[in-house]
């Protein structure tokens, strides 16, 4: 009896060990409006100004994120052959929005093990009782002229605000990595 206790232990710590070892996950789509003609798209603009802090560094947690954002997006839009331009002179709108829901944990340890691998950082008990939060950012380009949605993406993971750092970059590449490059017309 010892020695399968002792071995259902070390299979225990073998599988929290690797679940802490992986990547943390997030989810990614993205999609295109068929009918968008990408072709005639080269500049864009953010849909509203950034937001302001009182003084640099911003201290505001929601102040940094957002220009966190703007700087990754206005990176992957320039990458792709974009121009940023002010606003009444774009072929593009960029806009975005972050959203968090409540999530629960079925009683069941592969349903714990898969919060783990997400990044989630809760006890067992802790995140079975209290649950945990799934965040989404979504990122919408719309044609400036129209003002028809041609594309969107999005990324949703575990709230972990000590792997933001890592998670935002590597979220809004993984999002614009089938935004359509911009091709001359």
């Amino acid at each position: 009896m010892g020695g399968a206790a002792r071995w259902t232990g070390i299979l225990l710590l073998a599988v929290l060990a690797s679940c802490a070892a992986v990547q943390p996950s997030m989810k990614v789509s993205a999609d295109r409006n068929p009918a968008a003609n990408f072709a005639v798209f080269a500049t864009y603009a953010w849909a509203t100004p950034p937001m302001q802090a009182p003084a640099w560094p911003a201290q505001d947690d929601r102040v940094s994120f957002d220009w966190q954002v703007r700087g990754l997006v206005d990176q992957q839009m320039a990458r792709l052959g974009y121009t940023s331009v002010p606003v009444g002179r774009s072929d593009l709108v960029l806009s975005y929005g972050v959203r968090t829901e409540e999530e629960t944990i079925n009683d069941s340890f592969s349903a714990y093990s898969k919060y783990r691998a997400e990044g989630g950082t809760q006890s067992p008990g802790t995140a079975w009782v209290m649950g945990y939060e799934r965040g989404t950012l979504t990122i919408d380009a719309y044609d400036a002229r129209s003002r028809q949605l041609v594309w969107f993406g999005q990324a949703s993971a575990v709230v972990n605000p000590s792997l933001r750092a890592q998670r935002l970059p590597e979220a809004i590449a993984r999002i614009f990595a089938t935004f359509p490059p911009r091709t001359a017309e």
